[in-house]
């Protein structure tokens, strides 16, 4: 609140204040017609001190509760490392996705955008396939996180090398470390597919 609003406000408070012990006083000795006019500016007075006073100060106290932030957001990392994507820069975007993949190591998530990245934008099916493999190689994932990697990572060896020798490889593997799981009853699915294709 303003210097000049609150000046504003004491002055009107104690001026209705004054009024008010001024009407008082002489209330007994006023007849109806004055006690009417009387009550009529007291009624418009705090008519306009509620719209102009309270209701603004009542708003801005409701306001600051529901929207404004009580801490400072820090500013989510997947956020800036994607936006790093859109903007084309491929690099920042692969050392923002490894940060984040070395923080949260139980998180799939940035290893599967940084091979998406070197795959599809950079081109380098190699370097995709080294993401995966070296991330197999050097976390402990749980099932689905493992079954996840070796699917996409088969994937792009059939669909990118052409390499049905690595692929079904990859399905057996999964096959024998999760067996009589969905990730093995998938691997078998898609043993059978390339075998028919084959």
């Amino acid at each position: 609140m303003t210097n000049k609003k609150l000046i504003l406000i004491l002055v009107s408070v104690s001026a209705s204040v004054l009024f008010a012990w001024s009407i008082s006083s002489k209330w007994n000795e006023w007849g109806i017609g004055i006690k009417f006019v009387a009550t009529f500016f007291i009624a418009i007075a705090l008519g306009l001190f509620t719209v102009l006073v309270l209701l603004p100060a009542l708003a801005d106290k409701v306001g600051a509760f529901f929207f404004s932030a009580p801490e400072q957001i820090k500013p989510d990392p997947l956020i800036k490392a994607a936006a790093k994507v859109s903007q084309g820069d491929y690099e920042g975007a692969i050392k923002a996705y490894r940060a984040i993949a070395s923080e949260e190591p139980e998180n799939r998530f940035p290893i599967f955008e940084i091979a998406k990245i070197q795959q599809e934008h950079l081109r380098d099916v190699d370097a995709a396939i080294e993401t995966f493999e070296d991330s197999l190689e050097n976390n402990e994932w749980a099932e689905n996180d493992a079954a996840a990697i070796m699917f996409r990572l088969q994937q792009i060896y059939l669909e990118s090398k052409q390499d049905e020798k690595h692929a079904t490889a990859l399905l057996q593997n999964i096959i024998d470390r999760f067996p009589d799981t969905r990730h093995s009853a998938n691997a078998h699915h898609r043993l059978n597919e390339i075998n028919k294709i084959g």
